[in-house]
């Protein structure tokens, strides 16, 4: 029996406190039992903490990325972002990516004419190709990009040593390239790259590139995704590398002071009569915002969400099943004390409140314990990686909400069948 006082009808007040007490105890008494119990639950909060974190960071990143493009700067495509599925030509399930005529570079002179717009370049992210940068036996693997001379003004990175390709440049085809830091090392091994000549090409193939400048991308996540980072004019890598023309997209930026909506209706009627496109036939090109970015960046983290939703779960059930087992346990060695309260006036809300609060009491020790952890590891990780993690005041909430409601939910079989124990046969209990 409990050493705690035994009494009849309580006041709520008393008997959450001596839920608490009891439950306490019960932590102290049998340290293993009670243990792994609270360990699902301490994984279940601990991965709610963890993920909540990183899907903060990692859109806060993202957002980081949109708003050094500039908030009206916006992008077009000969088919929508949102629904690419490449198919080849001739597939029954073909779309648009396919079907649809690419972009000619040579329209961003008829984009820029327009009065509301400052600028139009053409680029192509041609990344994970196979493209390399050798310098005698050296070769590297790089991430290339083929962009116009205006590229310094959607991207918010800084030229640390030489400069970038002027507009002549562009326009003259120059084999002029800007590298990264980690690319002028590896290649240069800690020499000056400026005025050096670097070969850019898939292995067995290439074209020689002068180095004019290296370049330093601003500190965000996604930056340190990929390395060894090299810029090319557009119209060089159109011209001496096998750009394919369904890569192509336009970086459009408006007048400053006009409204983003207003632009793409300019940008669009413009395009219509490029394509030569009849009233009522719909757009074979397409737009993206930075808010469409964003929109579809969270669906895409939404995923992220609904794992970390089932893998918190799993670890909250296995700590109700140990719920259940650890109160069934005492509810059996605490029936005598159960029957003495009963017959001293106890009604069956105190005893059903006590071992409730019991439960959620033992939950909540597991959710406490997963929050510090899961803390210190977001810690360690905003300190030590480029990710900026932070933990959202929701996150806290849910997951202590969680384990008090895992308590509560499973401990209330335990809890009914203690409460409906007859206070004779209680008493008869061995």
């Amino acid at each position: 029996m409990s050493k705690r006082r035994i009494g009849g009808g309580m006041g709520f007040f008393t008997t959450i406190t001596e839920g608490i007490a009891v439950a306490f105890d019960s932590l102290r008494s049998n340290k293993v039992r009670s243990g792994l119990t609270i360990l699902g639950v301490t994984i279940g909060v601990f991965v709610v903490m963890v993920m909540a974190a990183m899907i903060t960071g990692i859109n806060k990143s993202f957002s980081e990325v949109m708003a050094s493009n500039g908030i009206t700067t916006f992008y077009m495509a000969h088919f929508d972002f949102t629904s690419m599925n490449i198919s080849g030509p001739g597939d029954e399930g073909e779309d648009d990516f396919m079907k649809n005529e690419p972009l000619d570079p040579r329209w961003t002179r008829d984009i820029m004419r327009l009065p509301e717009i400052e600028s139009a370049s053409a680029f192509a992210d041609l990344s994970g190709n196979g493209y390399e940068a050798s310098v005698g036996g050296d070769r590297l693997e790089i991430s290339l990009y083929a962009v116009g001379a205006d590229y310094l003004e959607i991207d918010a990175g800084d030229i640390i040593s030489g400069r970038w390709f002027t507009a002549s440049e562009g326009d003259r085809r120059s084999a002029v390239a800007i590298v990264d830091s980690a690319a002028a090392y590896d290649l240069f091994h800690g020499r000056d790259p400026i005025g050096r000549d670097v070969r850019i090409g898939r292995r067995g193939s290439g074209e020689s590139f002068k180095i004019i400048g290296v370049y330093r991308k601003p500190d965000n996540l996604f930056a340190g995704m990929q390395s060894h980072w090299v810029w090319v004019p557009f119209s060089t890598a159109d011209k001496v590398l096998p750009v394919w023309d369904r890569m192509i997209s336009f970086i459009i930026r408006p007048e400053p002071d006009v409204p983003l909506d207003r632009a793409m209706d300019a940008v669009s009627a413009r395009m219509r009569r490029i394509r030569g496109l009849a009233p009522g036939e719909a757009n074979d090109f397409a737009f993206m915002t930075q808010d469409q970015m964003m929109d579809l960046w969270g669906k895409l983290t939404g995923v992220l969400f609904i794992v970390m939703v089932g893998l918190s779960s799993v670890g909250l059930l296995v700590g109700g099943v140990g719920v259940i087992g650890i109160m069934m346990i005492s509810v059996t060695e605490r029936t005598r004390e159960i029957g003495l309260r009963k017959s001293m006036g106890a009604r069956r809300r105190d005893i059903m409140w006590q071992f409730l609060v019991e439960a959620s009491t033992l939950t909540l020790v597991g959710g406490s314990t997963g929050l510090i952890v899961g803390g210190l590891l977001v810690w360690g990780v905003n300190a030590w990686t480029p990710l900026p993690a932070t933990v959202p005041a929701w996150a806290i909430i849910a997951a202590l909400g969680a384990s008090i409601l895992t308590g509560i939910g499973f401990g209330l079989y335990p809890a009914s069948r203690a409460a409906g124990l007859e206070p004779v046969d209680a008493l008869r209990h061995e």
